[in-house]
């Protein structure tokens, strides 16, 4: 099928789905038990197949999960259907949601919210963020996503549009919807490709993403919120001499806003050291290096200038800060966090 094609499929499809909701039909088919079945948009056995492919345990008994546009509640009750206490949100009140969880006598906690207003401090924190086809729909993505990272703890399960075999192009972009251009709603904004939504994922604070399972206009990714734990050497050999503010570094380091970065100066290392090689974790969570070099200041003569964003989700006190490469690490150094401005 060439792009033209599968593009008019896309929206036919999105158009017909579009119809049905208006119709007041369910969005998911939800299994209620004695053999009840809603008459769901999206099959049972395609809403299974969808939480298969996320790759989380059968046995969630523990997990905090936080489903971000939940809709009618198919990924919520199927969460907490392997034993993990869940809250939905949607920015909306869906009718069928709640018919649901009466049903199945679901203690899934519900709150209208939109995505933007999402914080730990109405929520808390979650071991796993499902994000699910939601997306496209928003007119500010990458906040969105800073949202999402803020609220995870560990793991962030994202689904959406991609236009990969829509636009035939090798670098990362998002194609804009100025009106009802996607599936002949006026409510999609967005259809990035596979490489840009990754980048976007990683740009909001995740420390890396995994593709799960692709289809001809849409993709799920898998994204996380710490390095994973490799071996190293016994004794460390990497040492952080200062840790500042990377903007105004005669300022302290601040949790939020266009400051939220840290400037560190290290030995140990090359600063011609790739920053995708370099692992920086504060507190709980890794950061991701965005430039790794020389500094220009003779008084940092003799050290690597190593910059990192402050990981969404930290609280305003004293954390610590350390380094990997390779099997190279520094042990840990103390630092101070305080609040900054939103922006």
């Amino acid at each position: 099928m060439n792009d033209e094609l599968l593009r008019e499929a896309v929206n036919r499809s999105g158009r017909e789905q579009h119809a049905e909701i208006l119709e007041g039909k369910w969005w998911h088919s939800i299994d209620l038990g004695d053999g009840q079945v809603t008459s769901g948009v999206h099959s049972l056995e395609e809403l299974q197949d969808n939480f298969r492919h996320f790759g989380l345990p059968e046995d969630l008994r523990g997990a905090r999960v936080l489903d971000l546009g939940c809709w009618d509640g198919f990924y919520s009750f199927e969460a907490e259907r392997r034993g993990a206490k869940v809250v939905a949100v949607d920015c909306w009140t869906p009718e069928n949601f709640f018919r649901a969880r009466d049903h199945l006598k679901s203690k899934v906690e519900f709150h209208e919210l939109s995505v933007y207003e999402c914080t730990r401090e109405k929520l808390g924190s979650f071991d796993i963020v499902l994000f699910l086809g939601v997306l496209y729909h928003l007119r500010h993505p990458l906040l969105a996503l800073e949202r999402i990272c803020e609220l995870s703890g560990d793991i962030a399960v994202v689904e959406s549009h991609a236009i990969d075999n829509l636009a035939g192009t090798l670098h990362p972009i998002m194609e804009f919807y100025e009106t009802t251009e996607l599936g002949g709603q006026y409510d999609n904004w967005w259809g990035p490709t596979i490489e840009c939504l990754e980048g976007m994922i990683r740009s909001a604070g995740f420390v890396s993403t995994n593709v799960l399972h692709r289809e001809p206009s849409r993709v799920t990714v898998k994204a996380f919120r710490k390095w994973p734990v490799t071996a190293r050497d016994i004794e460390p050999s990497i040492i952080i001499r200062n840790a500042a503010n990377a903007v105004y570094r005669d300022k302290p380091i601040t949790l939020r806003g266009r400051t939220a970065f840290i400037d560190l100066s290290i030995e140990g290392i090359s600063p011609s050291t790739p920053v995708n090689e370099l692992r920086v974790t504060l507190g709980d969570y890794g950061a991701r290096p965005v430039f790794v070099g020389l500094s220009g200041d003779p008084e940092r003569a003799g050290t690597t200038q190593v910059n990192a964003p402050v990981p969404p989700g930290l609280r305003p006190g004293f954390t610590e800060v350390s380094v990997q490469l390779g099997m190279k690490w520094s042990g840990p150094h103390q630092i101070e966090l305080i609040e900054g401005p939103e922006w």
